[in-house]
């Protein structure tokens, strides 16, 4: 969702990937027995008043069991347990066993003794008896054992596509072929080695980016240049959008105008609108239970809630995206990608960053290619395996509220200056910038490293105002909204705030050391990223506000970028290639082909645009950026593309600014589109990408022909290979012929 640039050069420190990959490794599993206690004891006076109810915890930080206990046994100083526990171990790390013998109060537990062990110099296979005595006299008998696990993994170690992926692409090919020949004519591909791969990508801006979007899948579709396109990848509001259109039930086989729509009419009203007590309690509700469930949760989690319900209001059943597998099986429809960022809980993401995909087949990290199944997201691995229980996947509302996590970063204004939302969405509406925001990332501990009782409350859980909503009051919600952040302190932490997931990595081994050109910061992630029991996943616009890292993989084979930038500038006239240039830049720090971008060359020759076109002078295997910039120029005096616009009505409709709205109808945070709002933006930019019909239609074709010249320059020079094979083994061939 973010989009405006909030980037510093002496700090852009965001990586892909080809520096590592990582592995599954051989665990350890650890089974301890606890029989007995005798002479439980808080000491003679305590006895009297109250006999120890006593039981105890055992804690090993660096498991990812991490925490278990046994029964309480009541009103009993020499206790009989009998009970085994399982841990599971990295061998590569430093494990040690805390033990807390307790007694169970009401009120209060009482620690009667702690004693650590060290588990590292454990053999394996052999039984320890041990006698663990607790303060003077307080003692527990236990056994514990250390085995070998047989090495497995759950997941995919590789940097290559994934099986279905790559299915897909050869069939989306044969797809490719038929429309590109209708479209180009003569001058279209006549094999399928000469077909040109096309990735539509969009960047974020909230809810703008999403109605945008909306309005150029509609031209594209009407140009068939859908029909040729391998690729669709958004992030933030964009894949709020791709998400809407790929989950709906009639696509591909109805029109991406029917979807926008319904989309217009869901995103008519505030989503303010949703939070009335019941739908409050509800929410929390759920939220709750999925963490009692084992699962982490933060304010994502509820976002994800009021943003996925706004925008799916018309569906019936809340979509997941393995769903989304249906819809591209055959290659029927473009491949869609989504985004996030991985980000450390006190390093700010322009600092570091680390980007993460998600598709319908699977989610994971290029930089340690890592996959996981799309329906494992959530669940707990650990040195490659899949732990029990299996989570269910999380619902595509809440991976929306994920990619769309800018938002969140709002509520550090809120809490740290007591601004009320209204004020500090209105400030947004004038101003979009996050730069303030960004920068800061507050330390903070990870609650679960604490061996201390899971006992805490949610204020808010259980207890239900007995206030009655007022039919379109907004201040009433917001008022609803503000408590309830208030009561959460934990919002006031990174942690609090960003999507929390358990750490997929976790316990992973590195096969291959960091090159010498990565930065400290990113050094010591790499390595922390494989400790961590949860990871902290933002908006990549956060990072940088479009989706190249996910298409810029040389296996997806991108020749064309349809780029489309809806990020949020100060001025409508304001040179528009800020993320642009970051992405120019990531690929070249990850040395990926990509063109020159000589943007503040093209914006003096031309001006502002609608569209610029950046290709490699030279180059011929270099991709080509077909770049679409938020500009309303054309659009004022023609209706479609070379039709003036004759009426006072034609002219008074078109007539708006974006960026430079007194009202912020098109600011990142306003998620209120009144139809003649939603119009207005979606038709600009279907407008402007009609308006480059014929440009992206001479790209393709000089993209097929340089395929074609580049194929027959392989022929030639394998045919030359072939005949001096042939000529050195001709007297072995005539022998036996």
């Amino acid at each position: 969702m973010a989009g405006h640039s909030t980037h510093h050069k002496s700090t852009f420190q965001v990586r892909m990937a080809a520096k590592y990959q990582a592995s599954y490794r051989p665990f350890l599993s650890l089974r301890i027995k606890v029989f007995r206690g005798r002479n439980i004891t808080l000491g003679s006076f305590n006895d009297f008043m109250d006999t120890p109810d006593p039981y105890v915890k055992l804690f090993i930080s660096s498991s990812p069991d991490r925490k278990k206990k046994t029964t309480v046994k009541k009103n009993n100083a020499n206790p009989i347990w009998n009970e085994e526990f399982k841990f599971l171990l990295n061998p590569d790390m430093e494990n040690n066993l805390d033990i807390t013998l307790v007694d169970h109060d009401t009120l209060k537990n009482d620690i009667v003794g702690r004693q650590t062990l060290n588990l590292n110099g454990l053999e394996i296979d052999r039984v320890y008896q041990k006698t663990l005595v607790f303060g003077k006299s307080s003692e527990v008998d236990m056994e514990i054992k250390v085995e070998e696990c047989a090495p497995r993994t759950d997941m995919r170690h590789s940097k290559h596509l994934c099986e279905e992926e790559n299915e897909f692409r050869q069939k989306r090919k044969q797809v490719v072929l038929h429309a590109m020949r209708k479209l180009l004519g003569t001058r279209g591909p006549q094999t399928l080695d000469e077909v040109p791969s096309i990735a539509v990508l969009g960047s974020g801006g909230g809810f703008r980016a999403m109605v945008s979007l909306s309005g150029v899948l509609c031209a594209l579709k009407d140009m068939s240049v859908l029909d040729c396109t391998m690729y669709t990848a958004g992030l933030s509001g964009s894949a709020w959008y791709l998400s809407t259109l790929y989950s709906h039930p009639g696509w591909p086989n109805v029109h991406p105008n029917e979807i926008r729509e319904q989309l217009r009419e869901n995103i008519k009203e505030s989503w303010m609108s949703l939070l009335t007590p019941s739908w409050l309690y509800k929410h929390v509700k759920v939220i709750r239970k999925k963490k009692s469930a084992g699962q982490p949760v933060s304010f994502t989690d509820f976002f994800g809630y009021l943003v996925g319900e706004t925008i799916l209001k018309d569906r019936k059943n809340i979509p997941k995206l393995s769903d989304q597998r249906l819809v591209v099986q055959g290659g029927k429809v473009p491949f869609p990608l989504y985004t996030c960022v991985q980000v450390k809980n006190d390093v700010s993401a322009l600092k570091f960053s680390e980007w993460m995909e998600f598709n319908p087949y699977e989610i994971g990290m290029l930089t340690y290619g890592t996959f996981m199944k799309t329906e494992h997201f959530g669940s707990k691995f650990f040195c490659g395996q899949l732990m029990t229980p299996v989570y269910p996947e999380p619902s595509l509302t809440y991976l929306q509220g994920i990619w769309g996590s800018a938002f969140t970063i709002l509520l550090q204004r809120i809490l740290r200056e007591g601004e009320s939302i209204e004020n500090a969405i209105s400030s947004m509406h004038n101003s979009d910038d996050l730069n303030e925001e960004l920068q800061e990332a507050e330390p903070v501990q990870d609650d679960d490293d604490s061996d201390e009782e899971d006992d805490e409350t949610d204020a808010v859980d259980g207890q239900q105002t007995e206030m009655e909503p007022e039919d379109n009051d907004d201040k009433f919600m917001t008022g609803i909204m503000e408590s309830f952040i208030k009561r959460c302190s934990v919002l006031k932490t990174r942690r609090g705030r960003a999507g929390l997931v358990h750490n997929f990595l976790r316990g992973l081994q590195l096969m291959s050391e960091p090159s010498e050109d990565v930065q400290d910061v990113t050094d010591a992630a790499d390595h922390q990223a494989l400790r961590d029991k949860h990871i902290c996943l933002v908006d990549s616009g956060l990072a940088f506000n479009s989706p190249y890292p996910l298409l810029l993989r040389p296996e997806r084979d991108v020749d064309i970028f349809l780029s489309f930038d809806f990020s949020a500038r100060d001025k409508d006239d304001e040179m528009p290639f800020q993320e642009l240039l970051m992405a120019e830049k990531w690929a070249r720090k990850n040395n990926l082909k990509f063109p020159p971008i000589n943007a503040k060359e093209q914006y003096q020759k031309d001006g502002l645009k609608e569209y610029y076109v950046f290709a490699h002078p030279t180059d011929p295997t270099c991709p080509v950026v077909v770049h679409f910039v938020l500009v309303n120029k054309t659009f004022k005096e023609e209706s479609y593309p070379g039709v003036p616009r004759s009426t006072d009505e034609e002219k008074k409709f078109a007539d708006f600014s974006v960026f430079e709205d007194p009202k912020g109808h098109y600011s990142t945070f306003n998620f209120k589109y009144p139809p003649k709002q939603f119009d207005r933006l979606s038709e600009l930019n279907k407008f402007n990408t009609l308006l480059a019909e014929k440009t992206i239609i001479d790209v393709m074709a000089d993209c097929v022909r340089k395929r074609r010249a580049r194929n027959a320059n392989d022929f030639d020079s394998n045919d030359k290979n072939n005949n001096s094979s042939k000529s050195d083994g001709c007297k072995n061939c005539c022998i036996l012929l």
